[in-house]
């Protein structure tokens, strides 16, 4: 039975909330039952550039759907040595399997590697954060030219650089795993500039919507062989795919061992669609040791340089 998903914007901390403005995506009204809707509770603190209103810059200058959007001021350039958030909490109150989507629209015009905007998620209420970029638990992240992503000076991977156009953006987790977790989803939308002013524009947000999906939109080749490990040999990267099943799906867990028997590295419950970083370990032989929900696969691994 599929469950019905509750989607919040909820602040930073308790004061945040206390201090906040709730709004109803697309901003501009309640598109649909409050019980479907997606929040936004605005932090109103004077340091925060996230403003809900109508776009008035050059770039930015109307909403995906009329008349408001979600942006770092409607008015003016965003100002310097600026840490900006919003964050999202979805309730994990669903079972079984598909993609989970979270999908919106956006404009970009920041200092390129200087000035950025990151996208975390949290699967322990906010107490630790992933960067959403070139991350293995993450299913798939699209919809965006790859010259606006890119590492910041403070190592932070972000959305960098001008992109005018609007884009369509997907950010994917595979449902099978996410539903293991007892507690909810957090997304947490970060802008932040260094001390130079460039006379840039910031983030542009709108359309943002979460939902599920059974057929995927980037198309993919059906996989023959149950389980799949590449490549390999490898310098150090070895992407690990478990056949899709219309059914619960999860890796329970990976183990790598070295050719004396001993687990050398290990993770713990992951997607099935998932990738694992053995560079730190010696050149040589391994064996990666996987468990699914179903059955057991050992394969032997070469580590190049």
């Amino acid at each position: 039975m599929k469950r019905k998903i509750i989607v919040g914007f909820i602040g930073l901390t308790t004061p945040f909330l206390a201090h906040s403005q709730s709004y109803h995506q697309y901003f501009d009204g309640a598109d649909t039952l409050v019980s479907n809707s997606i929040l936004i509770d605005m932090d109103t603190s004077a340091s925060n550039v996230w403003q809900i209103g109508t776009p008035q810059k050059v770039i930015f200058n109307r909403a995906a759907t009329l008349p408001n959007a979600i942006v770092t001021d409607t008015v003016n350039f965003y100002p310097t040595d600026n840490t900006s958030r919003f964050r999202i909490r979805i309730y994990n109150d669903w079972g079984g399997w598909g993609i989970f989507a979270l999908q919106w629209m956006q404009k970009l015009d920041m200092d390129a590697a200087f000035d950025g905007g990151v996208v975390e998620f949290s699967m322990d209420s906010g107490n630790t954060w992933q960067n959403a970029f070139n991350n293995p638990y993450v299913y798939n992240f699209y919809g965006f030219d790859p010259v606006n992503e890119g590492m910041l000076m403070n190592g932070d991977y972000a959305f960098t650089g001008t992109d005018s156009t609007w884009k369509n953006i997907w950010l994917c987790f595979d449902m099978s795993w996410m539903s293991v977790f007892p507690d909810t989803i957090h997304f947490r939308f970060t802008f932040t500039s260094d001390s130079v002013d460039n006379n840039k524009e910031g983030w542009l947000i709108d359309n943002m919507m979460a939902g599920i999906t059974w057929i995927h939109t980037v198309s993919e080749t059906e996989q023959k062989e149950y389980m799949k490990v590449t490549p390999n040999p490898t310098t150090g990267k070895v992407n690990i795919t478990a056949k899709k099943r219309d059914a619960f799906h999860i890796i329970e867990k990976i183990e790598l061992v070295n050719v004396e028997g001993k687990v050398v590295q290990q993770w713990g419950i992951s997607p099935t669609r998932f990738y694992v970083d053995i560079s730190q370990h010696p050149e040589g032989i391994y064996f990666l040791r996987i468990k699914t929900n179903i059955t057991s696969e050992t394969f032997k691994v070469v580590l190049e340089r």
